[in-house]
């Protein structure tokens, strides 16, 4: 291979493992979206049952988020795709083999599993079949097929249950669930890529696998996942409880478009201006996003409050990430990444079962004041104890 070659990012196995990738989280949001309907709607079941399925998925996560990365140092990386994306596509297609909602649950929770150890495996490899010396640019196109997933998933996935049913539903992610299979094992890696790294053991402590320098931001990425919870979750039930719940996939659709058109500019402000520059007139946008929701009585009035929620989101939840990430040492960002994200696998499960709790009781418009009210307190947090706290050590 010459020298031009080597420097090529757009190679036949990192666009596979792109692809894949973006057919996890694919999968992810169309069940998000379009699961709590398929459970309300043909399983006879309830708004509790349906955050109780997005609880069962982040448990999954949240058991093996910790280990992902030392699964796929410690065992042959070649090996280590090929099954989480294989078991990934098996779980998804046992959808269709599911005679009651108890089989959601499980399924959702092995799901979660292999979520969290599949996208682990699929961006580990991508980082090693980029060039050296466009690494940077190569991570930043690779996030990019999570960003398009956002948009694609609960649109395609409420469309195709609109149109056609829970069945043609499971049987289309069963189906992207095999092309993400295809694509990250289409191309192996090369064996000397793939062998297994011998990693230095201190012993099974706590410090091995979180970054205790991020925990402060952790904090905070807790309960901005714990407020994103009830968008995520609850929105579709309620646009269907309005007797509109296609029009759920417009919803995340604009959601996430904003969140990936602003996200340029939210960089470029973070990098020149500071994040506090993003995150208070962030919290200001996104409260002003839930206030829409607390009072929405109509499907219109939730579908305005989209671009909102997409704006004030897409600044908040970067800036902590980054945040939680710089604290920590260079050597140390593997670590840091994976405290943050599990603090965000706990807020979405736990947001998710509360406040379905909390909707039998108050409903969905006194479910979204709580919500804010959950944010006002995360933003309070912020700014009297992190913040500060982070200023003095500065």
């Amino acid at each position: 291979m010459d020298e031009k070659n080597k420097e090529k990012l757009w190679t036949p196995e990192f666009l596979g493992y792109g692809i894949s990738s973006g057919v996890f989280y694919v999968v992810q949001y169309i069940m998000i979206a379009a699961l709590p309907i398929v459970i309300t709607m043909s399983y006879g079941g309830s708004a509790f049952d349906a955050g109780l399925a997005m609880t069962c998925f982040q448990i999954g996560c949240i058991l093996c988020r910790p280990f992902a990365g030392e699964l796929i140092d410690g065992l042959n990386k070649k090996v280590m795709l090929l099954a989480s994306t294989g078991l990934f596509f098996l779980i998804t297609a046992a959808f269709n083999y599911a005679p009651s909602v108890n089989y959601l649950f499980g399924y959702r929770f092995l799901q979660g599993m292999l979520f969290a150890i599949g996208t682990t495996a699929v961006a580990a490899v991508a980082v090693l079949v980029l060039p050296k010396h466009r690494k940077g640019e190569g991570v930043g196109y690779f996030a990019m097929f999570v960003n398009i997933a956002m948009v694609i998933g609960p649109f395609f996935g409420l469309l195709v249950l609109d149109a056609w049913g829970t069945q043609a539903l499971f049987i289309a992610v069963a189906i992207i669930g095999g092309v993400g299979f295809y694509a990250a094992n289409r191309k192996p890696l090369p064996p000397q890529l793939a062998a297994a790294r011998e990693v230095s053991s201190k012993g099974w402590s706590v410090d091995r696998f979180l970054e205790r320098k991020t925990l402060p931001w952790a904090l905070m990425g807790l309960f901005m996942s714990f407020t994103y919870s009830g968008i995520l979750v609850f929105v579709p039930i309620m646009l269907t409880a309005m007797g509109v719940g296609s029009m759920a996939s417009y919803f995340f659709v604009i959601f996430a478009a904003i969140i990936v058109i602003t996200r340029p500019i939210v960089g470029r402000v973070y990098d020149r201006y500071g994040s506090a520059w993003l995150i208070y007139p962030g919290y200001a946008v996104f409260l002003a996003g839930l206030c829409v929701l607390s009072v929405s009585e109509s499907a219109w009035s939730v579908i305005a409050s989209a671009p909102v929620l997409g704006l004030g989101y897409g600044a908040i939840a970067p800036a902590f990430q980054t945040l939680g990430v710089e604290v920590a040492p260079s050597h140390r960002a593997g670590a840091a990444t994976a405290t943050y994200f599990l603090s965000m696998d706990i807020g979405v499960g736990l947001g998710s079962a509360v406040l379905s709790s909390v909707i039998a009781h108050i409903g969905f418009n006194g479910m979204y004041w709580l919500n804010t009210m959950v944010a006002v307190v995360g933003f309070l947090l912020y700014h009297f104890v992190v913040r500060r706290g982070q200023l003095r050590k500065v």
